[in-house]
Formats: structure tokens, C-alpha cells, sequence
């Protein structure tokens, strides 16, 4: 039996051949590392932005947020929010001149816009921007306060004592103040013993 003998142009065309399936190959395999990392590798910058960055960037427009934003979700037409405001005044006042500490108000009541003299230094009116950053931070009641740092830890969350125990139902006096308790602990450079409490008063529809 004779040997089959492949001619220069045989072996050039058969290299040619071999290299384009090399080539093919790769670029498959790139298209399939490509799409891999698409669906669940490859960091998605939209789905990793921040709560405080989507926060202060997107709806409040902060430049600057604080080291703890101390973020209230109130509504003038919820009478807890009304009988809370000269506590939430004083404590605001007590923390003014501590720059680490940012205190936002998020208003969900018809006239936010126009009534200035309910909470400050930042109020924003009813609409889908307070009711997308309530979804973000999955607040479902006024009052309801968050204690988030620059870094977007959650150091507190809930209500701001347990003078209101359930709904309609008040105690004489508060015997709990998570927030006074959680802020006075960070402001020491300490964790706050409780970090999570269930808010209790008017429902964000």
C-alpha cells in the first residue's frame, strides 16, 4: 500500500485550517466566559449601588453624606409624628453641631413642599422619590427612623422608643429610647446595644 505524501500546499492549507478552528475556538470560549460573567459574575455597578449612594445621589442629592444619616420617615397627617416632633427637634438640636451626624427628614404628607417648619435641615415632598427610598430601606410606617452610616451599614433601625407599644396603644412614659440609646453609643465609637426595633404609628400606603 503506497503512503500518502501531503504536497507544501497541502500542509499550508491544512495549517490555515488548523489555525482558524484555534481561532474559532477561543472566541467561542471568551463568548461563553463573556456570557457566564453577564449573568453572574461579572459585577452588575447598577444592582451594587449603595443604599446611602442611591440615597443622597439619586434622591436627595447630598453631596456629602455624613458618617451616620439619621434618616426619619414622617408624615405631618400622623398624629405619633405630630406628638414626637419637639423630642426629634431637641435631639436634632442636641447633635447640630457634631458634623458626623446628618439628620434627613423624608415627608410622605400632601404639603411637605410647601411647610418648611415641620422638620429640618432637609424635608422632601410626597411623591414617588420619598416612596421609592421608603421601598429601599422597606419602611412601612411614620414614624420610623434609620441610622445608616457612609459605608451603607444599617447601625439602627425602628422606632424611636417604646412610648407607643402597639398600635393605639401608649404607655405613660417611654421606658425604651433605642434612638437616643443607639446615637449616644455611636457617638462614642460603640455599637448600639439594640440594633433593630418594630416601628409602630401611621402606615406608608
Amino acid at each position: 500500500m503506497g503512503t500518502f505524501q501531503f504536497t507544501r500546499k497541502q500542509w499550508l492549507q491544512l495549517s490555515l485550517l488548523l489555525l482558524l478552528v484555534i481561532i474559532a475556538g477561543v472566541s467561542g470560549y471568551r463568548g461563553l466566559i463573556s456570557l457566564a460573567m453577564e449573568d453572574g459574575g461579572k459585577p452588575d455597578v447598577a444592582k451594587q449601588e449603595s443604599v446611602i449612594h442611591r440615597l443622597h445621589n439619586a434622591a436627595l442629592d447630598i453631596e456629602k453624606p455624613a458618617l451616620f444619616n439619621v434618616i426619619f420617615f414622617l408624615s405631618k397627617d400622623c398624629p405619633l409624628c405630630n406628638n414626637y416632633k419637639p423630642m426629634l427637634d431637641s435631639l436634632r438640636g442636641e447633635y447640630a453641631s457634631d458634623p458626623r451626624f446628618l439628620f434627613v427628614g423624608l415627608r410622605i404628607d400632601a404639603d411637605a413642599a410647601t411647610d418648611s417648619s415641620y422638620f429640618m435641615p432637609l424635608e422632601y415632598s410626597a411623591g414617588k422619590d420619598v416612596r421609592y427610598i421608603a421601598d429601599i430601606f422597606k419602611a412601612t410606617t411614620t414614624p420610623e427612623v434609620f441610622v445608616v452610616d457612609s459605608s451603607n451599614k444599617v447601625w439602627y433601625s425602628g422606632a424611636i422608643d417604646n412610648w407607643s407599644y402597639d398600635t393605639g396603644k401608649k404607655r405613660q412614659y417611654a421606658t425604651e429610647h433605642y434612638l437616643k440609646d443607639a446615637l449616644k453609643a455611636l457617638r462614642n465609637g460603640q455599637k448600639p446595644g439594640i440594633a433593630e426595633t418594630k416601628a409602630v404609628g401611621c402606615y406608608i400606603e
